[in-house]
């Protein structure tokens, strides 16, 4: 039925995902989180999309002091000092990211409300094949990636803040218990260094300002890689469904009005899948791209870290091994789409002399 179809495909998986990216405005789509795709819309003048400018202006304040940085630093005597590179340049890549990224988001949920209601009449036209099973499927990726990826941003941030105490407490006024106040003082001065040309510099109010940037960029990273991840999956979801059907009716006699019936699916299929991408590929090149840059940076200026003790060393180990496994799951992901399209061919040959026509051939 069409309530069930509503009720099992693409947007209703994964629109509490995608409304909890609105509220931290990532995704500023009005009314994500409705069951009925009609109901979804973008607006310029609306608290998400003004929340999500909010948060462009901040990336692009800092993102325009660490270029500044960058220039500055990035030469021949820094490059060759253990950490460099990473210190000239990860600043800038990495709000540089989430700037391109909210602005990327922000002109995908513009399109977003079409583009669900035309996913959801394929789903629609597909129901006569069966519904995959989503849900579950998604939520299991959400569950394990957020929780591994939180799990790596918190022992980052303590081991940082840690290793970082000792040494700013005998040159600040901080004591080795940190209340929140000083945590963020360390935490700024720690992870945003070409922000502040000393430490007299810093002030509450930027304390407050950086956490918060901060942690929204870090989302957005994560986020990023997750879209990609849960709509690549949907979608290679769909072409086993339809692979699922061809196998069943393999060897069969078909009328020519069934196999126009495939091969309408199958172009319809075909058809979802250049229409997301011609609006998630940049999205997918900048998670790519951000990606590699930080597992480079952390393989050549990491290594001298895993001398200093045990904890750290496997806190580096398991940060680079998180930063490749997340890479390598994207890029699985969204190549399922383009193998599940490729089973159809073969079952197509096993179609029996009697029963080939012309919309076999158009098919193949």
């Amino acid at each position: 039925s069409k309530y069930c179809s509503i009720h099992s495909g693409m947007h209703h998986s994964i629109r509490y995902i995608l409304g909890i990216a609105a509220f931290l405005g990532t995704f500023p789509v009005c009314n994500i989180t409705k069951r009925n795709t009609q109901a979804l819309a973008f607006r310029w003048i609306s608290l998400v999309t003004m929340y999500s400018l909010t948060l462009l202006a901040g990336f692009l304040t800092i993102e325009f002091i660490a270029i500044d940085y960058s220039i500055q630093h990035l030469n021949q005597a820094n490059l060759t000092v253990a950490g460099g590179f990473k210190k000239a340049t990860s600043g800038t890549i990495f709000y540089g990211n989430a700037c391109l990224s909210v602005w990327l988001f922000l002109q995908l949920a513009r399109v977003w409300p079409d583009l669900a209601k035309k996913w959801q009449l394929v789903e629609l036209s597909m129901k006569r094949f069966g519904q995959p099973k989503l849900m579950l499927r998604l939520v299991a990726i959400t569950s394990v990636f957020m929780t591994l990826a939180f799990a790596e941003h918190v022992l980052h941030n303590i081991l940082n803040v840690k290793s970082a105490t000792e040494l700013l407490s005998l040159e600040m006024n901080i004591t080795n218990t940190v209340t929140f106040l000083g945590y963020m003082k360390i935490f700024s001065l720690k992870s945003h260094w070409f922000l502040f040309d000393t430490y007299e510099s810093y002030a509450t109010w930027k304390g407050v300002a950086i956490v918060w940037l901060s942690l929204s960029g870090t989302f957005i990273w994560t986020f990023t890689d997750l879209f990609i991840m849960l709509i690549s999956s949907v979608l290679a979801a769909q072409f086993r469904i339809l692979n699922s059907a061809l196998r069943q009716v393999r060897g069969k006699m078909l009328t020519q009005f069934q196999w126009r019936e495939f091969r309408e699916m199958y172009a319809s299929l075909t058809h979802l899948v250049k229409l997301v991408d011609q609006h998630v590929n940049k999205i997918i090149v900048i998670s790519i791209a951000n990606n590699v840059y930080f597992i480079c940076a952390q393989l050549i200026t990491e290594i001298d870290a895993i001398k200093q003790n045990y904890t750290g060393s496997l806190f580096y180990l398991y940060s680079f091994l998180f930063l490749v496994a997340r890479t390598t799951a994207v890029v699985i992901q969204a190549a399922a789409i383009h193998d599940e399209s490729r089973k159809l061919a073969p079952e197509l040959f096993l179609c029996p002399a009697e029963c080939y026509c012309i919309e076999v051939q158009r098919f193949l």
